[in-house]
């Protein structure tokens, strides 16, 4: 299911580094102020919440496409 909707490996690998890039910006930008987030923390959020977005993302596709 997942290389039918991804079409590739290599092709989930680099959604997953897009997603993970994206998710860490914004982790980075969101989350600064008032207090100090650590880069430690954000990296490992961050792959998680990519890893769910890759995995649940063909899923929803499955369920939802017209």
């Amino acid at each position: 299911m997942y290389v039918d909707f991804y079409g590739s490996f290599n092709f989930i690998f680099i959604s997953f580094l897009c997603w993970w890039i994206v998710l860490f910006v914004f982790q980075r930008l969101a989350n600064r102020y008032p207090e100090k987030k650590t880069w430690r923390r954000d990296i490992i959020l961050t792959f998680i919440q990519s890893v769910i977005v890759v995995v649940t993302l063909p899923i929803l596709f499955y369920f939802f496409k017209p």
